[in-house]
């Protein structure tokens, strides 16, 4: 039997729950509904007739049982990993200083932010030319130091090192843009006292604006993490998943089962271990917030 007070509660807040009800059916259709539908893919097996076959964990079993997927899931996980570990450094050196008062800091905000405006598959173009076997002039670059032609996107080490760093390129200007908000919501008094106590820059940063901006580092790494093991256009725009399966990661993996080989099922499989390290990432940085 529903309670007086919460039929009050209800019409009271009509108003509020009518704002918000569009909001909850857009999620509802496009996010929730696809969501689960992808999940109750997973457990069976689609045939291009059209048939649907209820088969249960059968492709979770085919799939941890691919020495194929297992290097798929080891290169997310180094792509994560390589991303993250590059662009906290590049972030908070960027972020000192569009938060400086040096002259021409405007100039450098907007050079900083060009990588994160630009289309994600032009910029992945733009690496791919970069990298020409003929031309690039990283190819060029590398030749000369090395004394060596390399051709970068057909060896193994090469291509995965210019994926990771294709995409810390793109991520580092949104940790940056996080954290200048961080720091330029620190009081100036702060630093003042840390000045008159004889604490030098290095110990102002690892002590006052380190600490200080945890919340909106582990937030903007949260977000990347998401974007970079969703990541397959630019991956599959810059190597496909190449040299044979050496830059194949989950995602690309996910779109070429899904849409070049038209296997639903294992597409639908794929997304679902993403979906899972997906939640094992988000509890983690949650847990680090929480504690802090």
């Amino acid at each position: 039997m529903v309670k007086r007070g919460s039929l009050y509660s209800l019409g009271k807040y009509k108003l509020p729950y009518s704002f918000l009800l569009p909001t909850f059916l857009f999620l509802l259709v496009f996010l929730a509904i696809p969501l689960l539908f992808g999940i109750y893919m997973s457990f069976q097996k689609i045939f291009l007739n059209g048939t649907v076959k209820f088969v249960g964990f059968h492709n979770y079993q085919v799939l941890l049982g691919e020495s194929r997927f297992i290097n798929n899931l080891k290169l997310s996980l180094l792509y994560v990993v390589g991303n993250v570990t590059l662009t906290i450094p590049l972030a908070y050196g960027a972020a000192l200083l569009v938060t400086s008062k040096l002259r021409g800091v405007p100039f450098f905000r907007a050079i900083f932010l060009l990588p994160f405006i630009a289309a994600p598959v032009v910029t992945a173009v733009l690496f791919r030319a970069m990298a020409d076997p003929t031309s690039g002039p990283l190819t060029i670059l590398l030749n000369k130091l090395t004394g060596k032609h390399y051709i970068i996107l057909a060896d193994p080490v090469l291509s995965k090192l210019i994926i990771i760093v294709h995409s810390w390129w793109r991520s580092f200007p949104f940790v940056m843009l996080f954290l200048s908000a961080g720091i330029a919501s620190i009081p100036n008094e702060i630093y003042e006292a840390a000045k008159v106590d004889g604490a030098s820059g290095w110990k102002r940063f690892r002590y006052l604006t380190f600490p200080l901006t945890k919340i909106h580092l582990a937030l903007s790494l949260l977000i990347i993490t998401m974007w970079t093991l969703q990541d397959a256009e630019t991956v599959y725009a810059l190597t496909g998943g190449g040299p044979g399966y050496s830059t194949e990661v989950m995602a690309v993996r996910l779109f070429k089962d899904s849409f070049i080989n038209f296997n639903l099922s294992t597409g639908a499989t794929i997304g679902v271990f993403l979906l899972l390290i997906s939640v094992v990432f988000m509890g983690l940085y949650l847990t680090f917030l929480g504690k802090e």
